[in-house]
């Protein structure tokens, strides 16, 4: 009944990549005959397999790898998902290279260890979080300074982009002057400071060109009229005018019967 099992289990199997002695490297082999697996903390399997490249038949032990969690926050755009991935306990993690484990492309810009700090490059074993940004949707952040206010765009980040306090940054709503930069947990503020743009948070600029106060973004520029029949009133009558100003110098007529308005008034 054992022998039916452990060939049940042998042609489920088929083959798998197994290394040879003879061959001296990992090549497929066919899984003649597998054996228990052990009751151990780590699952091994055993049997006897044939290397399909040197025909030589021979037994094999394969013990799986162990494994390691490490927990990934992963930016896509405005928003971040937090996930729990089982890596091989080996696997080198490294800033700027892509996160294993996931489907869509994905950089690690972080690695924190179990012991505490941050490094450049660890094994899984070692990582506690690891953060990384799709590159399909990562997207640079524009703060436009406005005086007291600012406003935020978001461009997309073009491959070899460098940005530098100083240069002229084209968007979509108008051309800015980068002022400052916020990089590797500082804001840069000195001319020729320059960093690549996946090393920037935030871009901070200011307007190149100003539009004048106003509700339009540019005052509109009226002619005069210039025919003549506007300088006239529609009526028959011509326009009338205030008169002549002069000083009054003795007191008005009397007009009512409270008689006349004294007024004081220098003398021409």
């Amino acid at each position: 009944m054992a022998e039916r099992e452990d060939g049940a289990t042998a042609a489920t199997l088929g083959s798998a990549v197994v290394f040879c002695e003879n061959c001296g490297r990992e090549t497929p082999h066919r899984i003649l005959r597998l054996d228990r697996a052990g009751r151990g903390a780590r699952r091994a399997l055993g049997g006897i397999a044939r290397c399909r490249s040197c025909r030589w038949t021979h037994p094999f032990v394969s013990v799986a790898a162990e494994r390691a969690e490490v927990e990934a926050i992963i930016s896509s755009g405005p928003t971040s998902e937090r996930v729990q991935l089982k890596l091989p306990a080996n696997e080198p993690l490294e800033v700027g290279a892509p996160l294993p484990g996931r489907r869509a492309e994905a950089r690690i810009r972080k690695i924190e260890l179990r012991a505490g700090g941050e490094t450049s490059s660890a094994p899984a074993r070692q990582v506690r979080t690891a953060w990384a940004v799709e590159e399909t949707s990562r997207r640079l952040r524009i703060a436009i300074l406005s005086g007291a206010r600012s406003t935020t765009e978001r461009i997309p980040q073009t491959a070899g982009l460098r940005l530098g306090v100083g240069t002229l940054l084209r968007l979509p709503s108008g051309p800015v002057t980068i002022v400052a930069l916020r990089a590797h947990g500082h804001t840069w503020r000195r001319p020729g400071d320059e960093f690549p743009a996946e090393a920037v948070q935030v871009a901070y600029g200011r307007r190149t060109v100003r539009p004048p106060a106003g509700r339009s973004p540019w005052s509109r520029v009226r002619g005069t009229p210039s025919s003549r029949a506007s300088s006239t009133s529609r009526s028959a009558r011509s326009r009338s005018s205030p008169g002549a100003s002069r000083k009054r110098t003795v007191p008005r007529a009397r007009t009512a019967s409270g008689g006349a308005t004294d007024r004081n008034s220098s003398a021409s």
